[in-house]
Parts: C-alpha cells; structure tokens; sequence
C-alpha cells in the first residue's frame, strides 16, 4: 500500500485509494503489478476502468456510480479489434471446405476500404499515421496481453527490443526485460521471421526464433515489463511452428546439423529431435505446415516433419529435383483446393515449374512466366489467377502493359488481395533483384477483378513492406518510411 492509499481487493484486481479520494490500478486479477509509470488515461482506457465525465476520474469498473458524486459512471468499452500475429494475421476455419493450411500470406481479416473506389487517389493522404518508431525492421502484433483491450505491439527484429502503442497518449513505451536477454532474431533473412502465440489464463506468451534458440517471451503491457524462458542454445534457422500440441523450431546443432526443438504448448519439458541434415548456407524460409506435416523449405532441399499414425514426429529430408532452384523472392507457396502445397522453381533460362512439396518423386508442373503467390491467388505480370497458378490469366486490358502487380497479402476467405502495382519494363525477376528506390502503388483487388488504388510508396525494395490491421485500419509500414500510414477498414 503506497503512503496512506487505502487497498481494495476487487473483481477487476487490486486498487488503491489515496486520501483524495482517487483511485488508481496496483495489480490485475492475475498478478501483474502495474508499471507507476503507465499514465492514468491510458490506464484506464486499457483495463477498462468506468469514469466519471464530470470530473474525468477513473474507477474500476466493479462500480457503476460514482462514489464521490452518485453520478452514473461512463463503461470504458475495449477495443474490439481481432488479434493480429504477423506476419499474416491469425488462420482462418471460416471455409471448412477447404482443406486448411497455415504459413500462407493470408488473414482472416476482411479487407475493404471504408472510402470507395471513386474517393480514392493514389497520391491522397493516409486516413491516420502512427507515432514514429527508432530505427529498425519491425513487425506488428496484437492482442489483449493482461488488460481488457487489444494492444499493439513493436517487435524490432534486429536488436530485440519490444514496444506498446498507448492507446491516449499515441506514444510508444518500451517494455523492460530481465538482464541478459536475448530476443534478436538468429535468421538471415527478414522475408522468414514468424512467430507464434499460445494464450493462457491471465497472459499470453510469445514464441519467437532468436540466435539463442526459441524465445518464450511472457509480456506484461500493464507492468511495462517481460520474462524470457530460452529453449535450446542453438541459433535459430527458421521461423517457429506451433503444431500438433507443441512449438517446433530449427536450430543449429552442436556439429553444423539441424536440430527441432520442440516446447509443449503452455510449459513443459522440451524435446529435441536430432538430424543429419546439414544447416542451410541461408537458413530456411517461412514454413508452411497442415495437420499432417510442417514442412521448412530451403535453397538445399525442405526438412519435413511428419505425425506418425503412432502419434511419434519423425523428421525427413527431401532435395529439389535436380537441376530446380526454387523462387522464394517471388512470394510463398501455393496451396491446391486439395491442400498439396506446391513451390515454383526456376530451371534457369526464363523456365519455371511448380514442384509438389513434401513428397519424394514429387509432381511438376512448367509454367511459362513467373507468377507471385498469396497462397491461392497468383498474379503473372498484372493479371490475377485464381486458382490453378499454371492456368493463363483472363486476358484483357493491360495484359500486355509492363505493369506488374507484386501481391502482399490475401484476404481468406474473401480473396480481397493487397498489392504493389510497378511499372517493370524489364520485367519481373529484373524489378525483384533491383536495390534502387521504386515508386509502388498500393491497390486492393477484389475477387470480381474491380482494382481500388489506394496510396503509394517511394521505397527502395517495397514489397518488403509489412501489413497490419488495428484499430479498425489497415496500416503499411516499411523501414523507409517516417511512419506507418493507415486506411480505415469497415468493421
């Protein structure tokens, strides 16, 4: 109890209250201690509190009437914006006819512009803008965490630091981890960071890879502060999965192997399985993974893990058919309406194919231009394919522009897809290994083909943007970028 507050144990958690008469969160139901140094507005705004419009205090939200005055207090109502795990989003069963798959570029998210089609320019301004972050490579997370509304979380990839968006001041506070900790990511490549989220009683914790193993981070937003348990000592090579009960990771083993590590679910002992398999000059890419199996590809080959009808995991090695390198600049696999997922190749001289991963004597399939991958939608040059990545395109206007269209993420199950549309005169494969700055459109197509050009970008690299939705936006940001920038969404 601070000075001569008096303590109040309450539903919503422990409250003090001072001789004035003002109260103030100490600690949530669940034990978090609350950081003195959270300003009372955003306090109140993220548990929840109810408050009194007449004299602008906060109270827990047990009460409905003001103690002081008997006026009815004002219910803070949360956020009700859905949880956001990048990179993509959270997986979507709404369509459970369709065999479902997770590590694609896809949301369950709807993505439609409040502003139509006619209201929009490329060169109008975003309808909000974010607080500017240090410099780094971030990407964007949401959820409750220990209060009542959604949060938006920071999560600089590079150095390993953590940031909250307070909801009424619109600044970011860092939040405190213990001495020593490491969060840095241990990949190579940005393009296959991924985490993974498991939810608990009171709080949440975070899988993420780092140069020490799997990271099982544990945030308290309310405290300003996080726990790190580290699982396994080896770098981390690939982005973690969380499959079949447990998080699975690939690590670097003591002789230059790959290792998975496994860690159940909530807490428990992790395991370890140990391969052969030599530990990719690059790492591996983003996973893409069912209930069947996860598979990680890389340049080399893909490592596959697979549940045995015993129930035991057993790992497998499987290289690309010779003379195949695959295209992993050129967007993340494909998955068929039978659930195969299938990678395209190059055989080098401006030929392609799609391999079926996962599977030894694998079928393929030649295409004959490269095509950009969401995970069921597929673009050759500007022109949308649904379905089948190998079908031509509906030719139309424009089929022979040197546009291209490089799409970002896919709205599942609405096939609403967020892209870049790029003038690229020497095509495709020329614009993707370019260093040079490039002005990029931002559109949203939908599944009736109707395009909504909605902003642009000056950016060296601009499909390395990342997109998020919170606060009923969608937001975009690249490193380059002052900050992010925002488009209102329908609720």
């Amino acid at each position: 109890m601070e000075g001569n507050a008096e303590s109040w144990p309450l539903r919503s958690g422990m409250w003090h209250r001072d001789a004035g008469g003002r109260w103030r969160l100490a600690a949530t139901p669940g034990g978090s201690l609350v950081h003195a140094r959270l300003p009372e507005q955003d306090l109140g705004r993220m548990i929840g509190a109810s408050r009194d419009l007449s004299t602008g205090q906060w109270f827990p939200s047990d009460f409905s009437y003001s103690p002081q005055t008997g006026v009815a207090l004002q219910i803070t109502i949360p956020s009700l914006d859905s949880p956001w795990v990048p990179p993509f989003g959270t997986a979507s069963l709404a369509d459970l006819a369709r065999p479902s798959g997770r590590g694609l570029r896809q949301t369950s998210a709807p993505l439609a512009l409040v502003r139509s089609q006619g209201q929009l320019d490329p060169a109008s301004a975003a309808d909000q803008t974010l607080p500017s972050l240090p410099p780094g490579e971030y990407r964007f997370l949401v959820l409750k965490f220990d209060v009542a509304s959604p949060t938006l979380m920071a999560i600089e990839l590079e150095q390993g630091f953590l940031l909250v968006l307070l909801p009424e001041s619109k600044t970011w506070m860092p939040l405190e981890g213990p001495a020593g900790a490491m969060l840095a990511a241990g990949l190579k490549d940005c393009r296959a960071w991924r985490m993974e989220v498991v939810k608990a009683a009171h709080h949440v914790a975070l899988y993420l890879p780092t140069v020490r193993g799997l990271a099982v981070v544990t945030p308290s937003v309310i405290g300003l502060s996080y726990s790190v348990d580290l699982v396994g000592m080896g770098c981390a090579l690939g982005g973690p999965v969380a499959w079949a009960g447990e998080v699975w990771l690939p690590v670097l083993g003591d002789e230059g192997q790959v290792d998975l590590v496994g860690r159940p679910a909530g807490s428990g002992p992790a395991s370890v399985l140990h391969t052969s398999v030599r530990a990719p000059r690059d790492g591996f890419e983003a996973p893409v993974f069912d209930a069947q199996h996860v598979i990680w590809p890389s340049e080399e080959g893909q490592l596959v893990l697979r549940l045995g009808q015993d129930g035991n995991r057993r790992q497998e090695w499987i290289a690309w058919p010779e003379g195949l390198h695959p295209a992993f600049a050129l967007g993340c696999p494909y998955q068929s309406l039978y659930g195969f997922f299938w990678q395209l190749c190059s055989k080098g001289n401006d030929e392609f194919e799609y391999v079926e991963m996962g599977t030894l004597g694998a079928e393929r399939v030649a295409v004959d231009a490269p095509r950009l991958s969401t995970g069921h939608v597929s673009y050759r040059n500007g022109q949308r394919i649904v379905g089948d990545p190998w079908k031509e395109p509906t030719r139309g206007a424009g089929a022979a522009s040197s546009h291209v269209v490089v799409p970002l993420i896919e709205s599942d199950p609405a096939r609403a897809v967020v892209g870049l549309r790029m003038d690229a005169p020497q095509g495709i494969l020329a614009l993707l290994a370019s260093g040079e700055p490039h002005r990029a459109v931002l559109q949203l197509q939908g599944e009736d083909g109707a395009e909504v050009r909605f902003g642009a970008l000056n950016v060296t690299r601009p499909w390395r943007a990342t997109l998020f939705v919170y606060d009923a936006h969608l937001w975009v940001y690249h490193r380059e970028l002052p900050q992010a920038l925002g488009w209102r969404l329908f609720n």
